[in-house]
């Protein structure tokens, strides 16, 4: 005997509730939709915002810190590679969607938008003395990301990107809940930030 689906069978069942019951029903869902938001995604959405913030306050002191950094502790810094700060360029751009896409597909999520935005000079007081060794300033890479997942997907695509060393912060997440598919639609918008080449400002 075939095996019924499931949502049809509760498709069903509300059918045959009195007006009370299904008014009920409706309630149930929607707060069940609610406690999903309110207690599982919301909170990450505002961790991972304080997080950008807490990171960009950390720009700013290491900025203040850095014009008293003696020349050979600079030089220094350079000579070692990994400890420099990486350049945006193609190939950071390559590398940022790369990682995008493959955190998407081991999710099983193949159909996404995603707009890479050129890279984006950051103010003059944020590490000018370090950038301007390494041969220009200090910018800031953004891409904007659009996906539909269900939440436990949703919620690990999200840690993820966020422990992802292609990606530098995470500065803005929405998360709406459909009802009607028990699904999530994400949007969110990562960052990767690094020295620009002074002929990149205004665009890469």
């Amino acid at each position: 005997m075939a095996r019924r689906d499931p949502f049809a069978l509760v498709l069903e069942r509300y059918h045959t509730l009195p007006r009370s019951g299904k008014w009920i029903a409706v309630a149930g869902t929607a707060l069940a939709g609610w406690f999903i938001l309110n207690s599982w995604l919301w909170p990450i959405s505002d961790k991972l915002s304080n997080r950008a913030d807490n990171m960009s306050a950390v720009l700013e002191r290491a900025s203040s810190r850095a014009s008293d950094l003696p020349e050979a502790v600079a030089d220094h810094a350079l000579v070692l590679g990994p400890n420099s700060a990486p350049r945006l360029e193609a190939e950071t751009k390559s590398k940022l969607s790369a990682a995008i896409d493959a955190t998407l597909r081991k999710k099983d999520i193949r159909s996404y938008g995603l707009d890479m935005r050129p890279a984006q000079a950051l103010p003059s007081s944020v590490l000018p003395d370090v950038a301007a060794r390494i041969g220009g300033v200090m910018g800031r890479l953004t891409a904007d990301l659009r996906f539909e997942a269900t939440p436990e997907a949703a919620t690990a695509v999200v840690a993820a990107l966020d422990a992802d060393p292609a990606v530098d912060a995470i500065s803005d997440l929405r998360i709406t809940y459909r009802r009607d598919t028990r699904r999530v639609s994400v949007q969110m918008t990562v960052e990767k930030w690094g020295v620009m080449r002074k002929s990149q400002r205004g665009g890469a």
